[in-house]
């Protein structure tokens, strides 16, 4: 009887530990669907009117709202990538829906693979971080200028944006296009589309956006090594870190073509080719996954820990992190102190957008890629949608009051913008607001931030109304995102 007590007995405890065990599993995928839900139907708009709460959007009616075709994204949790989903087609006319293998164009995330390659010479000696880039450079030499004369250009200026180089995002060319070589762009001279490239700040004063440095470096890199670019990343990172569904190979290898997205533009059409190219590889020509994007942050955190044998030295990985001028550090924009740091970088394509955002300590993070021009403004409401999911106190919407000015200062902004012969804005003044109706599209309300600025809620747009020296309203300039259109003003 004892024995077939302690039978029962130890009978009743395995299958309690069997029990809890599959309860603990189905709690955690339980919450992992929750969550998914939550990111799903939670995403949310810039801004929102004070004495309102932020609304809630469907990521289904955001797509139609912003026309993107497709979004992919992959979010980590735990130090490890917890979910990842595919949204919409890749291609429309194919009817292709986007999944988790779908590779986009990922913009100036590139420029975090170009990063690591220096830093692997760098690691190898056979670069240096802080020596004049003339130095490495054999087919092409920066011209010394009033402002580098003195103070050389460094690779730590141009990873980190303060080469001095007047402010460019290259557009890339379509696939039928004739491409330029890395010294035509630097020249300015045909194919290339570009003005001739050159510095106009001192080397390591000022952080401004400049894709010029990266061309530069792409070039050092192929001189330095006597390969090309696209061939040393795949040997130096991709490889070595499992990028599977990442490359900078043109064309693409007939695998990853196949699950190649076609790219948009901002009214739904198809970009000729389906997308650019870009010999500008280093600063955007880059295709990924968002799994691969959270795979490769993971793994610079662990490197950046020295808890395994990395690509990179613990300390130079850590310097990737470490803000040098603002926000900038090498490749990424760093915010935050202890917890709460994150890094992150947003990348954009004529057709595509990319965006990157990780807390190391936390082992938190999220990536977002899409095949569309609009696509940054919808993976913004997709960010915010994982901010509140998983806590995080950043990218967070923000509360805006809206002003109520005296009916003639709304009354002298009515009238009729002219944006070019075929495009008009038609402003109107209604209660405390104005509505301005753009041509073949809805109107929309902005409401007073100023005396002469507006914005508007859905989608985020902000207007500045301009007035010659007697006070008479000219103008306006319209902003959203990197949307800038002027219009001046007809009647």
């Amino acid at each position: 009887m004892r024995e077939a007590s302690r039978f029962r007995f130890k009978f009743f405890i395995l299958i309690s530990i069997i029990g809890l065990s599959l309860l603990g599993c189905e709690t955690q995928e339980s919450l992992t669907k929750k969550r998914i839900k939550r990111v799903e139907n939670g995403l949310l708009r810039a801004v929102y009117l004070k004495g309102t709460k932020p609304e809630k959007l469907s990521l289904y009616d955001r797509l139609q709202f912003y026309r993107v075709p497709g979004v992919s994204l992959a979010v980590m949790d735990s130090f490890q990538v917890e979910w990842a989903y595919g949204y919409g087609t890749k291609n429309v006319a194919k009817a292709e829906p986007v999944d988790t293998e779908t590779i986009f164009q990922a913009g100036a995330l590139s420029q975090i693979l170009a990063t690591l390659v220096t830093l692997r010479l760098v690691d190898e000696e056979k670069i240096d971080l802080d020596r004049d880039v003339n130095i490495y450079l054999r087919r092409w030499k920066i011209p010394l200028y009033t402002v580098n004369r003195r103070r050389p250009v460094t690779i730590r200026d141009i990873l980190t944006h303060s080469s001095g180089f007047y402010e460019i995002e290259f557009q890339g060319y379509e696939p039928a296009q004739p491409r330029p070589s890395l010294v035509d762009i630097l020249q300015g001279k045909k194919p290339a589309r570009n003005a001739k490239l050159y510095p106009i700040y001192q080397p390591g004063t000022q952080r401004v956006y400049s894709e010029a440095g990266f061309v530069i470096l792409q070039l050092l890199l192929e001189d330095v090594t006597g390969k090309e670019f696209a061939q040393l990343v795949e040997e130096k990172v991709i490889q070595p870190l499992y990028l599977e569904g990442t490359t900078f190979l043109h064309p693409l290898p007939p695998a990853l073509q196949a699950r190649a997205a076609q790219g948009y533009d901002r009214q739904g059409n198809p970009l000729p080719g389906g997308c650019r190219v870009f010999p500008e590889q280093a600063a955007a020509g880059m295709w990924s996954t968002p799994t691969d994007l959270l795979n490769l942050s993971l793994a610079l955190i662990r490197m950046a820990r020295g808890e395994e044998q990395g690509i990179i030295s613990p300390p130079l990985v850590r310097e990737m992190f470490t803000p040098r001028l603002g926000l900038q550090a090498m490749a990424f924009l760093v915010e935050g102190t202890s917890d709460d740091l994150h890094f992150f970088l947003e990348g954009y394509n004529p057709g595509f957008s990319a965006f990157l955002a990780v807390y190391p300590s936390r082992g938190q993070g999220v990536a977002i890629m899409t095949n569309s021009d609009n696509g940054l403004y919808l993976s913004e409401e997709l960010l915010r949608a994982v901010a509140v999911s998983y806590n995080w106190p950043h990218f967070q919407p923000e509360e805006k009051t809206p002003y109520r000015l005296p009916a003639e200062v709304y009354q002298q902004y009515v009238g009729r913008y002219e944006v070019n012969p075929q495009y008009y804005l038609d402003v109107r003044h209604e209660d405390y607001y104005l509505v301005i109706h753009p041509t073949g599209q809805v109107p929309t309300r902005f409401y007073a931030e100023t005396q002469s600025t507006f914005f508007s809620v859905d989608p985020y747009i902000k207007i500045q109304f301009l007035k010659d020296k007697r006070g008479r309203v000219t103008g306006l300039v319209l902003r959203q995102k990197r949307t800038r259109v002027e219009a001046r003003k007809i009647n």
